[in-house]
C-alpha cells in the first residue's frame, strides 16, 4: 500500500511562517486583511523569486528554441529571469532586456540569420517547483519573517538550523537532478559542467 504524500502548498508555507511568531494558522491567504498573513505571503514570494533568479536545475530550460517577430526582435517568455546562449553558441554574449533577447557585443536587440538556442532560467509558481525547493524557500522565508516581527536571537538561531538543513537537502537534490540530466542527455557534457556559475548560496 503506497503512502499518500502531500507537498507543501503556499498556504502551508505561510502557516509555518506564522507559527514562528506564535500566530494561529489561517484557512486561506486569498483576499486576506490580516497584516501578518499579507507580510508572510510577500516575504515568501520575495524569497522564492530571489532563489529562482540564481538559476537552478529545476527552473532552467536548456536548448530553448526562439522565434523572431515582425520587427526582427526575439521575444522571451514573460517569466524569464535569465537568458544565456546555449551550448553551441557560447561565443555569443546574450542577455534579456525589456523582455527581448539582447546581443551585448553588437549592442542590439534585432537579429537576422541563424538564431541561437538559449538556456533560460524561468520563474515558476511555488506549487510548480519541487518539494525540496519549497521546503528551503519556506524555512528561509520563516527566518526572515520571524526576524522582522520578533527579532529574538535564540528563536532566529533555531530557525536557522532548520534553514541550514533544508539548504543542504536542497543543494543535494538539485545536484542529483542535474547529474541525472547530464548522464541521460546527449548535450555537450563538458560545456554544461564548465558553464559559468550563476548562483550563490
Amino acid at each position: 500500500m503506497s503512502t499518500q504524500i502531500t507537498l507543501t502548498t503556499e498556504l502551508q508555507a505561510v502557516n509555518i511562517m506564522l507559527s514562528t511568531i506564535g500566530e494561529a494558522p489561517v484557512n486561506t491567504i486569498e483576499g486576506t486583511t490580516n497584516v501578518d498573513v499579507s507580510v508572510a505571503k510577500a516575504i515568501l514570494d520575495e524569497t522564492s523569486l530571489a532563489l529562482q533568479s540564481e538559476g537552478w536545475n529545476f527552473n532552467t530550460q536548456p536548448k530553448y528554441t526562439v522565434t523572431i517577430d515582425d520587427e526582427s526582435k526575439v521575444p522571451l517568455p514573460s517569466n524569464t529571469l535569465q537568458a544565456d546562449a546555449g551550448v553551441d553558441y557560447r561565443y555569443r554574449n546574450l542577455i534579456i532586456r525589456n523582455g527581448y533577447l539582447f546581443d551585448v557585443d553588437d549592442n542590439t536587440d534585432t537579429f537576422t540569420g541563424d538564431l541561437p538556442q538559449l538556456d533560460l532560467v524561468l520563474a515558476q509558481q511555488f506549487e510548480h517547483i519541487p518539494e525540496y525547493a519549497r521546503r528551503y524557500i519556506t524555512m528561509k522565508a520563516a527566518r526572515r519573517f520571524a526576524s522582522r516581527f520578533i527579532g529574538d536571537e535564540t528563536l532566529t538561531r533555531l530557525i536557522q538550523q532548520d534553514e541550514q538543513e533544508a539548504l543542504i537537502a536542497f543543494k543535494q537534490a538539485d545536484s542529483r537532478s542535474e547529474d541525472n540530466n547530464i548522464l541521460t542527455s546527449d548535450a555537450n557534457t563538458y560545456s554544461i559542467i564548465n558553464r559559468p556559475p550563476r548562483r550563490r548560496y
